[in-house]
């Protein structure tokens, strides 16, 4: 039993169900997009990592959102290990992109972060979703099914391609569920569905839900409802326009929803001629206009906020409710982390996802605020490194610790400096290897010294940074060359 899919094939067969889960072929087409080496991770993240990773970009057939066969796209990224050793693994669900090639298989949107997952060992399996990356037609944007079955099917045709590809094995006994931001909202949509209907074959080790805009009906509508600014007026856009073609019934043209100049601008988003930065700008800027402040309601027809306000059965309101991700009771341990100052997703989404869990029966659900002022973007880091300290407690409770965040411990001087760099670094004398890296990340210089000086009187003046390994340490610090 040295892959999974014998295994599933077996449980299957013995349990005498249907094999055409692990007979279907779910994987198309896979591209190496490259290596990420620790010190290339290092200088990212400014941080110690494990492994050195792969990059693929994974092509497979899901059903996109008009049930039809489509080729859905995503990033796979693996540690590099000897063949056949057994690894966890990573769902990782990113956050609101700009657009459709704003995506992880593309090595963008955010795609650092699946990059993060699989540097301290975690193979990592990053969807695009559909409308996304090279999937046919228009992002569902925070569609709880489709983000689940796309994310499914990925899985999937992510543990073919291990199956018949040398390199690391999955070990099933750790299968770990996280996204930020939408990817929250994604990654506890997929984790319901697997527990509902998958469990069986992929049993949930344990979630980290961050920053998601859980309460879609709740907290969110609220927020669209209220007389308070809010500065992202684009996501309820983009909300909107994801749903019509699933539910089919929220409107019949884009003005029956938004006044002018408003509807114009999200209808050249629709068609792709602004991406949503710039649909955001435009309609802070229509809604300025108006009275000075971000109120999002006033983007609005004065019917429609009538209609979702007393018509608890508006097709908006019962779109919005199917959307809903935290009303259910995991079985896995979870962890919903956010950070109180968040401008974006209210950390009201956490809370109110927590009590509902915990008054729902579930075991083990805890909503923890990592600070009490950092912003949406702030929270990212603390968020995907709790997330992997929690995954590792899974794995190993006895042998919890925080990872090794010491790289950016490293002083040089002067600093600013003119002919010769001193490395602080005690260890600096019994061997060191350097890598000198310019401001647009190419190396000039790559050298091993048996002291802690280094001459840069050679070097341009300008930004640099130093990377200096000893043993299996690595440090980094940055210094101007005057």
């Amino acid at each position: 039993m040295r892959k999974f899919y014998t295994k599933v094939f077996i449980l299957f067969t013995v349990l005498s169900f249907s094999t055409a889960l692990s007979a279907q072929d779910y994987l198309i087409d896979q591209v190496y997009l490259g290596t990420k080496t620790k010190i290339d991770l290092l200088i990212l993240f400014g941080l110690q990592v494990d492994y050195d990773v792969d990059m693929y970009r994974i092509l497979y057939e899901t059903p996109g959102i008009d049930q039809l066969p489509d080729t859905a796209s995503g990033l796979l990224v693996i540690p590099q290990v000897p063949d056949g050793t057994f690894l966890p693994m990573v769902v990782y669900e990113h956050g609101t992109t700009n657009g459709p090639s704003d995506v992880p298989s593309q090595q963008k949107g955010g795609y650092e972060i699946a990059l993060g997952y699989a540097a301290f060992g975690f193979i990592t399996v990053a969807p695009d979703y559909l409308g996304l990356g090279t999937s046919h037609g228009f992002h569902p944007y925070v569609h709880a099914a489709t983000e689940a079955s796309a994310s499914l099917d990925m899985l999937n045709g992510c543990l073919e391609f291990l199956e018949f590809n040398s390199g690391p094995n999955w070990d099933p006994n750790f299968l770990f569920m996280s996204g930020y931001s939408q990817g929250g909202h994604a990654s506890m949509a997929t984790h319901k569905e697997i527990e509902d209907f998958w469990s069986f074959v992929y049993p949930v080790s344990a979630a980290a839900h961050m920053s998601g805009p859980y309460s879609i009906y709740g907290t969110m509508r609220d927020k669209i409802l209220s007389d308070e600014s809010y500065g992202f007026p684009a996501y309820i856009a983009y909300l909107l326009l994801g749903y019509q073609p699933i539910y089919g019934n929220l409107y019949n043209d884009i003005n029956d929803i938004f006044k002018q100049p408003f509807a114009t601008f999200i209808n050249n988003f629709y068609n792709g001629d602004i991406n949503l930065d710039m649909l955001n700008n435009e309609l802070i800027l229509g809604l300025t206009a108006l009275d000075g402040d971000t109120i999002n309601k006033k983007m609005f027809q004065d019917s429609v906020i009538t209609g979702i306000v007393n018509n608890p059965n508006h097709p908006i309101n019962l779109a919005l409710k199917d959307n809903d991700t935290y009303n259910w009771a995991p079985s896995a341990p979870t962890r919903l982390y956010y950070c109180g100052g968040d401008e974006q997703v209210p950390y009201e989404n956490s809370i109110v996802a927590e009590t509902t869990m915990n008054d729902l029966g579930a075991v083990d659900v805890q909503a923890i605020n990592l600070n009490p002022t950092f912003s949406h973007g702030q929270c990212v880091f603390p968020a995907i490194l709790s997330s992997i300290d929690f995954f590792r407690s899974i794995m190993n409770p006895s042998a919890i610790k925080d990872l090794d965040r010491s790289a950016t411990a490293l002083t040089v001087t002067p600093n600013p400096v003119f002919d010769e760099l001193t490395i602080n670094w005690d260890k600096a004398s019994d061997g060191m290897t350097y890598e000198i890296i310019n401001a647009n990340g190419q190396t000039i210089l790559k050298n091993t010294s048996h002291h802690n000086r280094v001459s840069v009187e050679h070097l341009a003046s300008g930004l640099y940074l130093i990377v200096c390994t000893v043993g299996q340490e690595t440090r980094l610090a940055r210094f101007v060359r005057q």
